[in-house]
């Protein structure tokens, strides 16, 4: 039988984001970041064509393609004070709670600083930076 997820995608300030619909517990794991493995470089041309949505660089060779449907966790918005981050584990990436996060909360991780630099036109409009 399949485990009941403690989230799902709603209506964000920031378009479509992941929420809590069950407390999560500090440290817990979310959900996991899902697709195909690429080749950085490959990742690099697609992100020059497409531009960096849902790509998750793991390390300097080897980039996660979420871009998928499957993949719930490209939902997961940018926040400067997020309440998860993300953690590879073996060869698992995946979203843990820093923080226990309530129902009906938005999970957010942080992007970092050259990533919202890079492709956030219009500078950071997570809850944090918006006040």
């Amino acid at each position: 039988m399949p485990q009941r997820k403690p989230y799902r995608v709603g209506r964000s300030a920031t378009g479509l984001g992941l929420f809590a619909t069950e407390t999560i517990e500090e440290q817990a794991e979310i959900v996991e970041y899902l697709g195909r493995r690429i080749p950085t470089r490959l990742a690099q041309e697609i992100d020059r064509r497409r531009g960096n949505k849902y790509l998750f660089e793991i390390d300097t060779r080897w980039t996660i393609d979420g871009s998928t449907r499957r993949n719930l966790a490209r939902y997961v918005n940018h926040a400067c004070d997020p309440n998860a981050e993300a953690v590879l584990k073996g060869d698992r990436m995946v979203y843990r709670a820093l923080e226990r996060i309530p129902p009906g909360a938005e999970i957010t991780i942080d992007y970092g600083e050259e990533y919202v630099e890079l492709y956030f036109k219009r500078g950071c409009r997570c809850a944090g930076c918006r006040e």
